[in-house]
């Protein structure tokens, strides 16, 4: 009995202390702008940027690197993602970059770029491994040469 006493005595003091901490709706001034809770990006619905789609008509390699071509001017009437996207690869970058900047799933960034591929909006530069198996291999030595210097 004592210790269901002191819990709710407990669970009061606590209430009181955190009606303390956090200003009323009345001690706050009018200069005070209302606090909007805008979500991140990551918070919508990625299935959403792409209409649903999954598939995309290039085929990307996570190490395919991208960059926004010259017909892209800042302040184009473009989508918000490509907006986004075009900024980012000002230097070129990979695609597993691209959707890791972005904080989505990697389908949902080669969905994007492949859209911004066709619009002309960026350039899709060719991997070492589209263009057969020998310069695949020299690929793999430098990146074992490089890990061998670190």
């Amino acid at each position: 009995m004592a210790s269901g006493r002191r819990r709710k005595r407990q669970k009061q003091e606590e209430e009181q202390l955190a009606a303390q901490r956090e200003p009323s709706m009345d001690d706050r001034t009018e200069s005070e702008p209302d606090e909007i809770e805008v979500p991140a990006a990551s918070s919508i619905r990625s299935y959403t940027w792409t209409g649903g789609r999954t598939k995309s008509n290039y085929k990307l390699e996570l190490e395919t690197l991208v960059s926004t071509s010259e017909a892209y001017r800042p302040g184009m009437a473009v989508r918000l993602e490509h907006q986004s996207i075009a900024e980012l690869c000002v230097h070129p970058r990979s695609v597993a970059e691209v959707g890791a900047l972005l904080s989505v799933p990697i389908g949902v960034a080669r969905v994007l770029l492949a859209d911004m591929a066709e619009l002309g909006l960026i350039t899709i530069h060719q991997t070492v491994s589209e263009s057969g198996s020998a310069p695949h291999l020299v690929l793999m030595e430098r990146v074992l040469s490089g890990l061998r210097r670190l």
